[in-house]
């Protein structure tokens, strides 16, 4: 179970990569900006990278899949939920991208991120499609676990408002890796673990309570009856001579 945990979010600070020690790779791991640390999407073992290169267009196709096993919303335990198969028995992550030798992203349709499965959330159920985004960002380091990462723009999904407009993703390969450092190449992994963190919570929408607008209308209503007061009260009554030329006329 700890392995499938992020220290850094189990710790609830900003999770931040430094490309260590070890033989050069083309792409280095992206930094991952400030921000909180949940909700936190971890990832089982029982998972597969492909990298597939193509030398006609000097491109490579990356496929990731692996299977979402915990969803934390918060530093307590009791904030964790367990994500269990849609009803067609469906539950993952499916990570798509294009690069460049050097292990860039490059910009393609078929650039994208799902997550598949069911999960209960404060007594509420979400399930299907939980999640769906771009990829921007990109990165990546060798050693003796290689070790990835990246960042995603939320388009979709019933967890969008729970992640947040932007999303964090790291995973980390086995030891049964022919991943050198380069993109160049094809290669495979096996996902030891992976962890899907979001960057920002949607601004709460802020409703008075009931008696706050008791408050205000009753505030209102005096303010109201002191101006009609205070304006009749300033009015000077008519002098007797004058009514009688009133009547007069």
């Amino acid at each position: 179970m700890q392995r499938m945990r992020s220290l850094f979010a189990r710790a609830g600070l900003p999770l931040v990569l430094v490309v260590g020690l070890g033989a050069e790779v083309s792409a280095e791991l992206i930094q991952s900006p400030g921000g909180r640390a949940y909700p936190d999407l971890a990832g089982a073992i029982t998972g597969t990278q492909q990298y597939t290169y193509h030398p006609s267009t000097q491109t490579g196709t990356l496929q990731v899949t692996n299977t979402p096993f915990l969803l934390t919303t918060g530093p307590s335990t009791a904030n964790e939920v367990v994500v269990q198969p849609n009803s067609d028995g469906m539950r993952s992550q499916v990570l798509n991208l294009k690069l460049d030798p050097n292990g860039r992203l490059v910009s393609d349709p078929g650039n994208s991120y799902s997550l598949y499965g069911t999960v209960v959330v404060d007594g509420k159920t979400f399930q299907g499609l939980l999640l769906q985004a771009t990829p921007t960002a990109f990165g990546a380091k060798t050693g003796a676990t290689a070790s990835f990462n990246l960042d995603l723009k939320v388009t979709g999904g019933e967890l969008a408002r729970t992640f947040g407009p932007s999303v964090y993703m790291e995973f980390h390969s086995g030891e049964e890796s022919t991943f050198d450092g380069s993109f160049s190449r094809s290669f495979t992994t096996k996902i030891d673990s992976s962890n899907t963190l979001g960057y920002q919570s949607p601004a709460p929408t802020t409703v008075p309570e009931p008696t706050t607008f008791v408050v205000l209308l009753a505030g209102g209503f005096w303010l109201i009856v002191y101006r009609h007061r205070h304006r009749h009260s300033t009015i000077s009554p008519i002098h007797p001579a004058a009514a009688d030329e009133l009547s007069v006329l």
